[in-house]
């Protein structure tokens, strides 16, 4: 360790939350000892109040009081002055930082570290995380009176409410986020978050409340919680998610280096630990994760990381009242952009030096925060992400990815390893230069070059940040009237010019330049702190467990609503003064805050009325203000504020004929979007960024730092990969109980794969899903801010175009009269599109009589990229002319063989008994397990855990014990497909937690499905396999159903909502799964017969079905699930399988090779293209898609000519990002399988943008 752990071993305590008087002068030794007593006792005095008599000293000090008491201090500080801004009161330096005033040498006058070689200089340090535990008090005083450990002396003499409120605020306690992993990844049985962080004067971790308890109301419908304790312990935690690794049984662990003599080659049989869970390293990685990986830290609790530009700042109060140098960008943070973005000092103070980051702009104390300031720390999902606000999210790894990556591909020692993971937890860094921090800081510089993006001047966390334009669902960038233009690395830096102040007034009207899509308040001047008051930032002394519900503002605080404008209220007399504007928000004090109280720094009042308007100035820029639009305003036609968009939106409704009408004020119940039921940003918003994926690799062998608590160095440390992020998702989503239940955006954000090394570097599982307590997917969606606002242009009334279309229109949540929206519906409710699917480091392969196949398809470092991808060539270079010299061909894949061990040991003989043959028809991978449909082998399981383990020599087997402790298969005449519910996995065998009111999953949920051309449908329940009990493996055919032969000749089965769509020789036959209440019972509820011609497959996609069947591409509407209707055909030759994904349909169509539809308006599909790869692709029977990264691919089955990898887009497109770019497959990679081998199907893709199926 590099300090003294002088705190671990004391025992978390309680904050005391009734004043405590000042103590009676003693030694240090008696106040040791008591600390310790009380400490023992279970309560400690861990923020004592300031003693009143002393706070009032402070305010009755003259100010040559207070020059008397600096004379020593200035005599080296020169020119420094009090860093508050006020006349009432006169302090001196001592009064804030302690030390010795009358002191004239300086190891005397200043108050000395108790770690002197890790406080260097006066700048703060660098990654510093828990020093501040073990330091001496006086010292954290001396260096940052504002730290909340010892605050209490300082601020809160004066400050005593915003002191105790900074205590319990969410920007300390970091909740919310703990809270959601923990839950997310089944580690906790409970949604409300019980863990957070806090500190007692002394560093000792404690548990906080809130007084008085919350009622049962305040914890349901407010978010209050009624405590939080300290993060447990990894070391003692148990799993949530029981993977194979996980489950009991281990042979004894040997010691190091002295290998098991007993343990058989190419079968490793030991286990986490010998005993059970909770023991050796049978723990939890989501704990390791939150106490080792930078997530949403370093809290308000810690010192900033200043160690990149965006990551300067200190901690406590003075994290956000004293301002750091982070953002060039004069939009982000006004007049304190000309100091750069390097964290260097401006101070008058000749000690401080000029050149060393790591010191505020100067020795000040603001009100006017810049947003700047407030990005230091919302820049992660724990934090909202709110980068957005500005019109910036994370880069990609990606785009323009030429200037991000070396020339020659870096192969990086333990030591730069190690050095690029403390600086960025995102191990693609390690691969490229922006882990290099001088590469960083001029990361910005790059934009006049860029070709498709533009970078922001912050980079928190170490990562890159790029620019989102306005564009259509194809990609091209357009300008603020809907015109296209063309990406230019000229139109994209005029784009990220700052607005003038015209602008700000009329909107940005730049012709032939893209719109920068930030937020429209940013973009008329307005700060974080323009609308976020005293509670949002400070608390109100209550825990809360979500973000939204610790805020008190809310838009119709401002802006009104259809009925009721702001300054209805202010002009009506009978309405109290403190009354008339008010927050309303969740955490709003029972009769909000007095909004026309509130003043500027500048000696203005925040709002207030000028000719009948109300206005609002700017807390940070002084002279700026901008007019509050009210919503009754923009569908009053006499005002000059009158949208008629604005006026349809919020009057449109059904008359008692059913007809849809708008007009009138609003005020009718029978309006769509009710601001009751639906929030603002649910139109609002312009977009919402979604990070689908997130790669969380734990490492036995590497030993890190904790970042909270006692800071000890351990074993075990987890990376942070985001995998796929995009801007072109947008979708809704019932809002918590906190916001009334209100339709308003969501986006994944917690979409988890877990991988782990062992101490020999063995990869004991990988890219594994979790399972959430209550049983749901782990890969969880959430609702949220985006803080994307954008508005129309300022038109003279009855002018045609009343907005910019850069938020919501009718089409984008409304289905078109043109039939052009399925596929954005289908996102938009969350259903999924087959897009962003997750195919992963294999791909997985069925190859009839040869068995199945996993052929690896990325890297297995970060970035994973796609071998043979255009991100292969920038990030592993060396690694892709490898490839290029083998012809593309891809070298490494496991196979199991079609005939089991067992089977040969009867002797099945292939010539003789062809009938048994066993082969591998098709496959689902799910998990650590695939299912397969084998022919005459009937329906399989295969175990594949330990796919990546490099110890295991057959890495993929029907059971890793004998026949009498696994049972994996079942026998059927001849099995020709499988399917399961859903890709993400989701357990209904788990018990729910009524508190968390988690929707029931549906029984169906545990089954797999298979189909039999004799037998028809099959239900097999599988749900075992994910309880982490290995006693209980043994599947049974629950239900074999063909009521009167209606089923035979099944030859596939996909599972539609509660509903499997089964293809057989009599049609498409509609079976429903969950009838009530018996799941085992599925009931036929319809039959497609005419116009279907022996099917083969099927897709759905919202309201249409896509089939193929002898005569091609059947169109169905779907519209009714339950009973499809047949709408048109695409004539095919031999169309085998089809993958639906946004507007276009990939049908695998034999000998034509991979036919691409245009399904836009399914009703009316077009052939798009057609490619064979110049006839390389002659044989297909199945495509799947997955996105990795920013780029498409589809990985395709070619029977004799094997298995082949095609890049449909990439980031060096200029539409890439768009909703549905036009694909343009380049074949990049195939696998010849061997023995003459033939490639009949894969595995779909994991769903990631799929929250709910077609049932809901």
């Amino acid at each position: 360790m590099l300090f003294t752990s002088v705190v671990a071993a004391q025992p978390a305590v309680e904050i005391a939350t009734i004043p405590v008087d000042s103590p009676p002068t003693v030694t240090p030794a008696e106040a040791i000892t008591e600390l310790w007593r009380n400490i023992r006792r279970g309560v400690a005095e861990s923020h004592p109040l300031a003693p009143s008599a002393a706070g009032l000293k402070l305010l009755s000090k003259t100010k040559a009081a207070a020059l008397a008491e600096n004379k020593n201090c200035v005599a080296c500080h020169k020119g420094v002055t009090d860093m508050h801004n006020a006349d009432t009161v006169h302090l001196s330096c001592v009064d804030c930082h302690g030390g010795d005033a009358t002191a004239t040498k300086i190891d005397k006058a200043h108050v000395q570290p108790r770690f002197p070689k890790l406080w260097k200089s006066s700048a703060n340090p660098v990654r510093s995380y828990t020093l501040l535990n073990h330091e001496d008090p006086d010292f954290i005083q001396f260096v940052n009176p504002g730290d909340l450990r010892i605050a209490s002396r300082s601020c809160g003499k004066c400050h005593q409410n915003e002191h105790l409120q900074v205590q319990k605020s969410m920007m300390t306690h970091g909740c919310m986020l703990w809270g959601a992993a923990l839950y997310n990844n089944g580690a906790v049985k409970i949604k409300y978050p019980r863990y957070g962080e806090s500190y007692s004067e002394n560093g000792v971790p404690q548990r906080i409340f809130t007084v008085p308890p919350p009622t049962q109301d305040e914890i349901v419908n407010k978010g209050v919680l009624p405590f939080l304790e300290p993060l447990p312990r990894f070391q003692i935690t148990q799993p949530g998610n029981i993977l194979r690794i996980f489950e009991r049984g281990s042979t004894a662990i040997p010691e190091i280096g002295i290998p098991d003599v007993l343990e058989e080659p190419g079968r490793p049989r030991v286990r986490l630990s010998e005993r059970g869970l909770g023991t050796g390293n049978r723990t939890d990685p989501v704990f390791v994760g939150l106490h080792k990986t930078r997530l949403l830290d370093p809290t308000l609790n810690f010192l900033g990381t200043n160690d990149h530009a965006g990551d300067y700042r200190s901690s406590g109060c003075t994290a956000c009242h004293v301002i750091y140098a982070n953002d060039k960008s004069p939009v982000h943070s006004a007049q304190f952009a000309k100091f750069g973005h390097q964290g260097l000092s401006h101070s008058v103070d000749p000690t401080i030096p000029k050149d060393e980051p790591g010191h505020p702009i100067a020795h000040k104390f603001t009100l006017g925060i810049p947003t700047s300031q407030c990005i230091v720390c919302h820049v992660h999902p724990g934090t909202n992400v709110l980068n957005s606000f500005l019109g910036f999210m994370w880069w990609d790894n990606e785009t323009d990815g030429e200037f991000m990556y070396p020339k020659e591909q870096k192969y990086p020692t333990p030591k730069e390893i190690d050095a690029a993971q403390a600086n960025n937890p995102e191990e693609a860094s390690i691969r490229g230069m922006w882990s290099d921090p001088e590469f960083l800081s001029k990361v910005g510089d790059l934009n006049p070059k860029l070709k498709q993006t533009q970078f922001a001047d912050f980079n928190g966390h170490g990562w890159v940040y790029r620019a989102v334009f306005k564009k259509d669902r194809y990609g091209n960038l357009l300008d603020f009237e809907g015109n296209p233009v063309e990406k230019t690395t000229g139109s994209m830096l005029a784009a990220m010019k700052p607005p003038s102040r015209y602008e700000q007034i009329h909107g940005k009207t730049r012709p032939e330049t893209p719109v920068h899509m930030m937020d429209i308040h940013l973009e008329k001047g307005m700060h974080c702190v323009d609308c976020h008051f005293a509670v949002d930032n400070h608390g109100n002394t209550k825990l809360y467990g979500e973000v939204r519900a610790g805020i008190e503002i809310t838009c119709r605080d401002c802006h009104g609503d259809t009925t009721h404008s702001v300054m209805d209220r202010i002009l009506d007399a009978d309405i109290p003064a403190n009354q008339k504007m008010k927050t309303t928000g969740p955490a709003a004090p029972p009769d909000g805050t007095n909004l026309l109280a509130l003043n500027t720094p500048f000696g203005k009042p925040r709002f207030e009325v000028r000719n009948g308007e109300l206005y609002q100035n700017s807390m940070v820029t002084e002279g700026l203000d901008w007019p509050l639009v009210q919503t009754k305003d923009t569908i009053t036609p006499s005002s000059r504020f009158y949208n008629h968009l604005s006026h349809m939106s919020k009057t449109s409704r059904f008359d008692r004929n059913g007809k849809i009408i708008w007009g009138g004020d609003g005020n009718d119940e029978q309006c769509a979007h009710q601001s009751d039921n639906m929030s603002c940003i649910a139109c609002h918003s312009s977009w919402n960024p979604s990070c689908f994926g997130c790669h969380l690799p734990q490492k036995a062998n590497a030993k890190k730092k904790d970042l909270h608590f006692e800071g000890d160095f351990t074993r075990n440390y987890t990376s942070y990969n985001f995998q796929t992020l995009r801007d072109d998702v947008y979708m809704l989503a019932r809002d918590s109980n906190v916001s009334g239940n209100r339709i308003g955006p969501a986006r994944s954000a917690c979409a988890i794969h877990v991988s782990s090394y062992n101490g020999n570097r063995e990869i004991i599982y990988t890219q594994q899903q979790t399972v959430s307590s209550d049983g749901l997917s782990g890969i969880a969606f959430s609702t949220n801010v985006p803080h994307t606002v954008r508005g129309g242009v300022g038109l003279p009334r009855g002018g045609s175009v009343g907005g910019t279309y850069e938020t919501k229109m009718c089409t984008d949540c409304h289905l078109s009269k043109n039939l052009d929206n399925n596929a954005i519906m289908a996102q938009l409710l969350m259903q999924g599109t087959n897009y962003v699917n997750f195919i992963g480091r294999s791909a997985w392969v069925a190859a009839g009589e040869h068995g199945l196949f996993a052929i690896e398809v990325t890297e297995l470092s970060e970035p994973q990229a796609v071998i043979g991808s255009t991100l292969h060539k920038l990030a592993y270079p060396d690694d892709y002319q490898k490839h290029l010299d083998h012809d593309r061909q891809l070298q490494h894949a496991h196979e199991h063989p079609g005939i089991d061990i067992l089977d040969q040991l009867k002797g099945v003989n292939r010539k003789k008994n062809p009938v048994e043959v066993h082969e591998v028809l098709d496959i689902q991978h799910r998990g650590e397990y695939v299912y397969a449909a084998c022919g005459a082998g009937g329906v399989r399981i295969y175990d594949v855990a330990f796919i990546d383990h490099k110890g295991f020599s057959e890495r993929i087997v029907t059971a890793p014990v004998s026949p009498r402790g696994q049972k994996f298969f079942i026998k059927t005449p001849y099995a020709t497909s499988v399917a399961s519910p859903s890709t993400i996995v989701a357990s209904p065998i788990r018990r729910q937690t009524a508190l968390n009111e988690e929707p029931v999953i549906p029984p169906f949920y545990g089954f797999i499905y298979a189909t039999d051309r004799e037998l028809g449908l099959l239900c097999i329940f599988a749900g075992t396999l994910l309880d982490g009990n290995p006693l209980n493996n043994f599947i049974e055919l629950n239900t074999v159903f063909n009521p009167d032969g209606l089923l035979d000749g099944a030859t596939n089965v996909t599972i539609v909502g509660q509903y499997a769509y089964v293809c057989c020789t009599t049609g498409l036959v509609i079976v429903d799964l969950d009838p009530d209440p018996d799941p085992t019972k599925p009931k036929v509820v319809s039959v497609i017969e005419q116009g279907i011609n022996m099917p083969r497959s099927v897709e759905v996609q919202f309201q249409y079905g896509f089939l193929c069947d002898q005569d091609g591409v059947k169109i169905l509407d779907t519209t009714d699930i339950s009973k499809p209707k047949l709408i048109t055909t695409v004539p095919l030759d031999d169309a085998k399988n089809i993958y639906v994904a946004r507007t276009y349909a990939y049908v695998s169509a034999g000998h034509q090779g991979l036919v691409i539809l245009d399904v836009k308006n399914p009703s009316k599909p077009v052939i798009d293209q057609v490619y064979n790869a110049g006839g390389k692709i002659s044989d297909l029977h199945d495509v799947q898609l997955g996105i990795t990264n920013v780029s498409a691919f589809a990985y395709l089955a070619d029977g004799h000519n094997g298995f082949h990898v095609v890049q449909l887009t990439s980031a060096n497109r200029p539409d890439n990002n768009g909703f549905s770019p036009r694909p343009l497959p380049v074949l990049i990679a195939s696998y010849v399988l061997p023995h003459h081998g033939h490639a009949l199907s894969i595995s779909k893709g994991i769903d990631r943008d799929r929250a709910v199926d077609e049932s809901g």
